[in-house]
């Protein structure tokens, strides 16, 4: 098809005037609404270009952490461990911190992990996101949970296992428990025992009932277990300090302490010597406690720390509070 030339003289210059309004009405846009003259110094911007942390949201491989352990086999470690519970050993008792080195606490699997629901990378009931954004996305820290239940249904601390690579300590009285839990091939420490509510460690009654399961010492024990109309299933157990554990693993600094014992949380939390030990983040049931959060929650921060949240379900299923250490440095 033949153009005159005419016609084609007033297309381009058609075509030109369109060009030129456009760019006019993109800077009198640009000219309303300024561009603010971004500080590349300033913290939030120097925050968000140099970021430091990974905060990845996938599983990544890491070589969790052992410790050297010397296991003589014709030992009668659960005899020797009677004595040095009939003596009210302190906590910080050498041969006690020894023996549960030794003999208690195990090593982190290096099989491949075998769960329920492999492809999940978060399993609590919302306590982790929370603790991780407070903690500034770490990577490589240290945890420990008691109880740890089978090691993965609404576990607080498997995803800074799979996702941040921490070590950590899994503590769970409950045999059957225990025995799931090993069988889902943490890359963790883990231990077939109880935190003491003393300062000294003891072999007390647990009555199990998976995930509502604690030890029975006293009367207010035993009247919640009635309460709770939960069957009667004992079995001893021996129970050892918080202080003595973190000793056994030479460990002063705990990221994240997760503490759910039906009960016995205040107990427990007055055993350790917070003075000795930097514990930045806890998460506490609270439900089950005599003196309800308002209690635990004095003494936490007589210790030191900030009450940032309270979590609840409706269901009644998730009843926890959420320390953090003042003045806390990442």
């Amino acid at each position: 098809m033949r153009v005159s030339t005419p016609w084609f003289i007033a297309g381009v210059v058609g075509l030109f005037f369109l060009l030129f309004m456009m760019f006019y009405a993109r800077n009198s846009s640009l000219n309303q609404y300024p561009i603010p003259n971004l500080d590349i110094s300033s913290p939030v911007i120097r925050g968000a270009f140099n970021e430091d942390r990974k905060q990845v949201v996938f599983m990544q491989q890491f070589q969790p952490q052992k410790i050297n352990q010397n296991r003589l086999a014709q030992f009668d470690y659960k005899k020797a461990m009677k004595e040095l519970i009939d003596r009210n050993t302190a906590a910080d008792d050498k041969t006690l911190v020894t023996m549960i080195r030794n003999y208690y606490i195990e090593q982190p699997s290096t099989e491949s992990y075998n769960l329920d629901i492999p492809d999940r990378l978060e399993y609590s009931n919302g306590q982790t996101p929370f603790i991780d954004s407070r903690l500034n996305y770490i990577e490589g820290g240290f945890y420990v949970e008691c109880g740890g239940l089978n090691g993965e249904k609404g576990s607080n601390t498997f995803f800074f296992e799979k996702v941040r690579k921490w070590n950590g300590l899994l503590i769970e009285a409950d045999p059957t428990n225990y025995a799931a839990l090993k069988s889902k091939h943490r890359k963790a420490f883990s231990v077939n025992a109880c935190l003491s509510p003393r300062s000294t460690p003891a072999k007390l009654t647990f009555n199990k009932a998976f995930n509502r399961g604690r030890i029975v010492h006293d009367k207010d024990a035993q009247d919640w277990i009635k309460k709770q109309r939960i069957a009667s299933d004992p079995v001893e157990i021996e129970c050892f300090p918080f202080y003595s554990f973190m000793l056994a693993l030479n460990r002063t600094t705990i990221d994240f302490f997760s503490l759910d014992v039906e009960g016995d949380e205040l107990n427990v939390l007055k055993t350790i010597p917070f003075e000795k030990l930097n514990i930045k983040m806890l998460a506490v049931e609270y439900v089950h406690e005599t003196g309800g959060h308002n209690q635990l929650q004095r003494f936490m921060e007589s210790k030191g720390y900030d009450t940032l949240l309270k979590m609840q379900r409706d269901d009644g299923g998730v009843n926890d509070l959420i320390f953090r250490k003042k003045g806390l440095k990442h």
